[in-house]
């Protein structure tokens, strides 16, 4: 087995990994990078492997850095299967839309500009018409249920307790080369526990390979109640001098959370 790591490494956006077993390729996540304008145009544009020999994706769950460049996946080459938890699929069928249209405005914009410099116009990296066509290759699967990927590979969602659909993705795989069975385990996002709405992250009690997320790997949170108590002094401090609170978050998953 081989992994070749093409996002999601030393930063904490654009999730590509993937994986070469038993002559087979598997990628893990197909996510847009979200940085700088250039640098994401640059790596998002131009998919660092050949889309055509990927057999399968299977897909942790919906954030656009993890989902995002499907359908530049799909114009590319690529005419397997995206294999995912229900929800996730659901919240595709509108994310996927949804970056199509923001694409769209964003190149328009800088197009305007372009086009004043006398400079070549951009294309997006993907229209809304690949992002409709992407949809037609979707797979859902349930929690806890192992599903055939392709002879000798097994795939197994568990709850990542992160956003609804999210999971850990377990790959059992009877590994030609290394003459074993191997467990692969990649974590996606990982959610906190004891949260209102969403179950706690499920516990994987074994592994033979593990990717996971470390975003706050090297911090500890406040409890949540420190957290509320702090945001209700910022708010009434803010209330009390006539001032405006503005909160950024993300759309889908924190938003709706808090």
């Amino acid at each position: 087995m081989k992994i070749e790591f093409h996002g999601a490494v030393r930063t904490v956006t654009g999730s590509q990994h993937l994986l070469t077993i038993n002559n087979h390729k598997i990628l893990l996540d197909c996510g847009l990078y979200q940085g700088s304008r250039k640098e994401s145009f640059d790596r998002n544009q131009h998919l660092p492997f050949n889309a055509a020999e990927v057999e399968t994706l299977i897909l942790s769950h919906a954030h656009i850095d993890h989902s995002g460049n499907i359908p530049n996946l799909v114009k590319s080459g690529f005419q397997g299967d995206i294999i995912c938890t229900y929800a996730t699929r659901d919240l595709c069928a509108v994310m996927l839309r949804d970056s199509a249209k923001i694409q769209q405005y964003d190149i328009e914009y800088l197009n305007r500009k372009r086009a004043r410099r006398g400079e070549p116009l951009l294309e997006p990296y993907y229209t809304m018409a690949d992002a409709i066509e992407s949809l037609k290759y979707f797979i859902g699967i349930g929690y806890e249920r192992s599903y055939q990927v392709m002879p000798g590979v097994h795939v197994t969602f568990y709850d990542a307790g992160h956003i609804l659909g999210s999971a850990i993705v377990a790959l059992d795989i009877e590994d030609q080369e290394a003459k074993r069975d191997i467990r692969l385990v990649f974590s996606g996002d990982l959610g906190r526990p004891n949260r209102v709405i969403l179950r706690d992250p499920t516990f994987i009690d074994e592994a033979d390979v593990l990717l996971i997320e470390s975003t706050y790997g090297n911090r500890e949170h406040e409890a949540t109640e420190a957290a509320k108590g702090k945001l209700k002094n910022i708010v009434n401090e803010t209330y009390k001098r006539n001032g405006k609170v503005i909160v950024p978050s993300f759309a889908v998953g924190r938003t709706g959370l808090r």
